[in-house]
C-alpha cells in the first residue's frame, strides 16, 4: 500500500511539474505574440474586406490618404532611449488647434485614423500622426499597452506645443491602445495647452484587457494564472508591469476634459471598460456610445454623430 501511494505521489508530482512547465511555455508564446514587435510587417499592410465590412472601400481610401500624403517626419527620443517617429501635417488654411493621434494595438496611424486625420486637417487642425513604439519606423522590441506609450505621448505633446510656440490649444485623440495611452498620459507632465482628450474604445489596464482577451482567444487556458505568468515575462523582458498603470485610478485625479467614445458591439475591448473610465473620470466629461459599432470603427458606423461630438467638444473646451 505504501509503495502504491509513493508511486502515485511521484506520478502526481511529475504531472504537476510537466503541467507547470507547459503553462510557462504557453504563457511565453502568448507574451511574445501579444507584445513583441511584429516581424511579418502586417501593421504596415492594408486590411482585407473582413475589416470595416460595409465601410471597407471608404476605410481603405482613408488609409491610403493618410499613408501617402506628404508630411514632415518628426522624431523624439523616449525616456528609455528609443527613436520614435511621427508624421506632421499642417492644417488646411488657418490652424485653430493641434491634434495628436495615437493608434492602437499592433496597428498603424494610417489605419486607425482613416478619414479622421483628413477631417482634422480640413477643419483647421495641425495633425501629428505618431507611430507608437514597436510600430512602423519607431524603435522598440515591445509595445507596452499604454504604460510606456503614455510617457511617449507627453514627449510628443511638448514637441507639438513648442512647434506652435504654445499659441494653440491641443487635443490628444487615441484609439484602442492609443486611447489607453492618452488617458494614462494625464499622469505625466503635459503642456498647459492640452485642452481635451478624445478617448475612443480604450481599455482600463493592460492586466484587465489581457485577462479578457485570454478568455476570448484561449478559452482552454486559466486566464488569470496565464496573465500572471505573462506579467512575469513582461516585467523581465519588456520592462513594464501589466498592473503598473490603470486608467481608472489616473482618471480619478483627472483635470483635462475628456470625450469618451465606444461602439456597443466592440468584440475586442469590452464597452463596459469605457463606461468604467467615464464613471471614474473626475474631469469634465462626455460620452458617446455608438450603436452597432465594432472595434475602432465608431467613426464609420455613425459618422455624423462622431463628427458632431468632436465639433461640440471643441466648442465646449475652447
Amino acid at each position: 500500500m505504501k509503495k502504491m501511494f509513493s508511486v502515485l505521489w511521484k506520478l502526481a508530482l511529475i504531472i504537476l511539474g510537466v503541467s507547470t512547465l507547459g503553462l510557462f511555455a504557453i504563457a511565453y508564446v502568448v507574451f511574445k505574440s501579444s507584445y513583441a514587435r511584429s516581424k511579418d510587417g502586417k501593421e504596415s499592410e492594408l486590411p482585407d474586406e473582413s475589416w470595416a465590412k460595409q465601410y471597407h472601400e471608404r476605410y481603405i481610401k482613408g488609409c491610403v490618404w493618410n499613408r501617402d500624403i506628404a508630411g514632415e517626419e518628426w522624431t523624439v527620443t523616449s525616456k528609455d532611449g528609443l527613436r520614435l517617429v511621427a508624421k506632421y501635417l499642417p492644417a488646411k488654411g488657418k490652424a485653430v488647434r493641434n491634434v495628436i493621434l495615437a493608434h492602437g494595438y499592433k496597428s498603424a496611424y494610417f489605419k486607425d485614423f482613416s478619414e479622421i486625420a483628413q477631417w482634422y486637417v480640413d477643419n483647421g487642425a495641425n495633425v501629428l500622426l505618431i507611430s507608437q513604439r514597436a510600430a512602423l519606423k519607431s524603435g522598440g522590441k515591445f509595445l507596452t499597452m499604454g504604460v510606456r506609450e503614455s510617457e511617449d505621448i507627453a514627449l510628443w505633446a511638448a514637441r507639438m506645443d513648442a512647434h506652435t510656440l504654445g499659441e494653440l490649444p491641443m487635443y490628444l485623440h487615441g484609439i484602442s491602445m492609443g486611447c489607453a495611452s492618452v488617458l494614462m498620459a494625464q499622469g505625466e507632465s503635459l503642456p498647459a495647452n492640452v485642452k481635451g482628450i478624445i478617448a475612443d474604445c480604450g481599455f482600463t489596464s493592460p492586466w484587465e484587457i489581457s485577462v479578457a482577451v485570454c478568455r476570448q482567444w484561449y478559452p482552454w487556458l486559466p486566464a488569470k494564472l496565464t496573465a500572471r505568468i505573462v506579467d512575469l515575462y513582461s516585467r523581465r523582458l519588456a520592462r513594464f508591469g501589466m498592473k503598473e498603470k490603470n486608467t481608472v485610478d489616473i482618471l480619478k485625479r483627472a483635470k483635462i476634459p475628456t470625450l469618451f467614445i465606444h461602439g456597443t458591439l466592440d468584440d475586442f475591448v469590452p464597452p463596459h471598460m469605457t463606461v468604467r473610465n467615464y464613471q471614474a473620470c473626475a474631469a469634465p466629461k462626455r460620452i458617446l456610445m455608438v450603436d452597432g459599432a465594432t472595434h475602432a470603427l465608431s467613426w464609420f458606423y455613425d459618422n455624423e454623430r462622431y463628427k458632431n461630438a468632436l465639433t461640440d467638444f471643441f466648442a465646449w473646451t475652447a
